[in-house]
């Protein structure tokens, strides 16, 4: 019941604002279920019973405490949500002393109630909607039936192809569940509110499931990068159940890539989301291969070799190219790409299996290390 849910929130409240004064809240039926003399709780309160029978502010003067069993000195009046008294609220004093505070405190105990009676809806709403969106992305089990039933409820349907967006902070810090600075950049920069079916923020970043975005979105979208934030896209979804796997390839993508903005319909960037989520299934093989960089070098030398060995394969191979990158000699960093082939035994295979296999390594090494410092 909303009365029992607030009642100590509001008696908390509200003492500082009438002057440290004793406040009690009952309910109907005259029990007081919250007060600033907590051993009051629970206990009968004749005048608030009264106010409530009546809906009428009942006063009660020190010379009329044998008529009203439970109650003390003060005004007590009716709380009144959508016509309906839902209980009472009482002040301590003598009623001609504190008729101003008691009618501040009856207004504000109204309007507290009123707000929060019009807030929760929207509460539970918000709560269907990212329930809703944790079922798309990461379905459990009976969330096929749950989905079904979200949909119909929030009166959501998804015009496919559905785009899914991961929207996060290019300063790693995670966004907050509000996310109103985003919607506020969305808006201010034309993006079409009705073009996002469903939203919300999971594990620090803004989910978005659109609807046909158009060429206008998808520039609003692009235009978040100069506000700090990076982009990425999965695979446009054809029904409900390919969600799930537009989420994921959005999710390492977001990851994986340093680029502002990421689209899996872009062949670098689909390159580099299969790298990665090669990296994540091999994680095992690639942490011994890992390892033992580390333990042949320490972990700043390895650190080292390994930006040259990518900057190498980033130059196409071009000794030069990436010895200019570094700021290091051609031989030095022949010398450290070398080092690293034959730490690995990779130094026989064939020139595309020793890129592959030392590009899963980086790759492997940018989810160790926790931060982008080698991406490119």
């Amino acid at each position: 019941m909303l009365l029992d849910e607030l009642a100590k929130e509001l008696v908390d409240g509200t003492s500082a604002l009438v002057g440290g004064r004793i406040i009690n809240i009952m309910d109907p039926d005259g029990i007081i279920i919250a007060s600033t003399e907590s051993e009051r709780v629970g206990s009968y309160h004749q005048g608030a019973k009264e106010a409530a029978r009546t809906g009428k502010v009942v006063n009660i003067y020190a010379n009329q405490l044998d008529r009203y069993p439970g109650a003390k000195e003060g005004c007590n009046m009716p709380l009144r949500l959508g016509g309906r008294i839902i209980g009472v609220v009482g002040i301590h004093g003598d009623p001609d002393q504190i008729q101003d505070m008691a009618h501040l405190l009856e207004v504000y105990a109204t309007k507290y109630y009123q707000l929060e009676a019009m807030l929760r809806p929207r509460m539970a709403e918000s709560a269907m909607r990212i329930q809703l969106l944790l079922n798309l992305i990461a379905p459990s089990g009976g969330a096929v039936s749950a989905t079904h039933n979200l949909l119909e409820k929030l009166n959501i349907t998804f015009q496919f192809p559905v785009n899914t967006v991961v929207i996060s902070a290019k300063s790693g810090v995670k966004i907050p569940q509000s996310a109103e600075r985003i919607h506020q950049l969305l808006d201010k920069l034309g993006f079409q509110r009705k073009a996002c079916d469903l939203w919300g923020i999971v594990e620090g970043r803004m989910v978005l499931l659109c609807s046909q975005c158009s060429g206008r979105d998808i520039c609003s979208l692009r235009a978040l990068n100069a506000e700090g934030y990076r982009v990425s896209l999965g695979t446009p979804s054809a029904n409900l159940y390919d969600i799930q796997t537009a989420y994921d390839q959005a999710s390492i993508i977001d990851s994986a890539c340093g680029t502002d903005f990421n689209d899996i319909r872009q062949m670098d960037v689909c390159c580099r989301y299969l790298l990665r989520r090669t990296a994540v299934q091999e994680s095992s093989f690639l942490d011994g291969l890992y390892q033992r960089l580390l333990d042949t070098y320490g972990k700043e030398n390895c650190q080292v070799m390994l930006e040259s060995t990518e900057a190498y394969y980033t130059c196409n191979r071009s000794v030069t190219a990436a010895a200019k990158q570094q700021f290091i000699h051609k031989n030095t960093l022949q010398y450290r790409v070398k080092r690293i082939l034959e730490t690995l035994d990779l130094g026989d295979l064939p020139d595309f299996l020793q890129e592959y296999l030392l590009r899963l390594v980086l790759e492997h090494a940018h989810r160790k290390s926790g931060s982008q410092d080698l991406e490119k």
